[in-house]
Formats: structure tokens, sequence, C-alpha cells
């Protein structure tokens, strides 16, 4: 078998980018619409500064229960009152007694809010704490 005369076609010889460009780019959108979610879904709260703070390493799986200056208890970015908080904390202890709770308090939340809340998670059996603060500029 001879090539002779056979002439390779011509044209471009490289790879078509295109689709994987456009996919490089709907990732992009995906994890900017995933982080601004993820950001939206906090209580906005002027959180007491601490001078000896420090940045837990793992805060994943945690629930966040929140009182504004009001006195106003949310679960999440749901406002609920003690009553209803109590009985939302008593289903999620059902499901797992390692509940992992950060308690958000305003600068200008009375301690008798805060206390409320650690009352409710020892009512139901949750003892692993931490509250959110601001790190100090020292």
């Amino acid at each position: 078998m001879s090539l002779k005369g056979y002439k390779l076609p011509q044209g471009n010889e490289g790879f078509d980018l295109t689709p994987m460009i456009d996919v490089v780019f709907l990732l992009i959108v995906f994890f900017m619409t995933v982080a601004s979610a993820l950001t939206t879904n906090k209580l906005d709260l002027k959180l007491a500064v601490a001078e000896e703070s420090a940045i837990p390493k793992d805060i994943k799986d945690r629930f966040t229960v929140s009182v504004d200056a009001e006195g106003k208890f949310f679960f999440g970015v749901q406002e609920l009152s003690e009553q209803e908080l109590s009985s939302r904390l008593a289903k999620v202890v059902e499901g797992n007694t390692n509940i992992k709770i950060v308690v958000r308090a305003g600068r200008m939340a009375e301690h008798q809010h805060v206390n409320k809340i650690l009352t409710v998670c020892a009512q139901n059996g949750i003892n692993d704490i931490i509250f959110a603060t601001y790190q100090s500029e020292l």
C-alpha cells in the first residue's frame, strides 16, 4: 500500500478548548453563588470583642443559636421563642447526642437572655458550647 500522492487534511490541528472553557466558567459561577449563599445565612449582629479569643479549628457540624439586643432568639436565621428553641433543640438531639452549639450574642444583649440559651441547652443535654466573638486587634 503506497501513500504516494496522499495529502493530509489541512486545518486546525489543535484541541477545541471551547467546551472546557465553558465548563470552567460554569464552575466559577457555581462556586461564587454557593459562597454568597453561605455568607448571607448569617444573622447580622455586632458581637463582643475578646482579647483572648481563639478561632476554633473545626466549627463545622455546629448549630448556631443567636440572641440580639431585644432578646429575640434565632436558630440559624429563623426567629424562635424560648419554647420553640427548646423544642427545636430537643428534636435535633433525638437524632444525634453529640450536638455542638455556637452562641452568638450581640454586644448589647442582656446576660439573662444568653443564660436562657444556656439553660435550654442544658435541659436538652447539650454541653459542647462555644461563644462567637470578634478577635481583638491587639
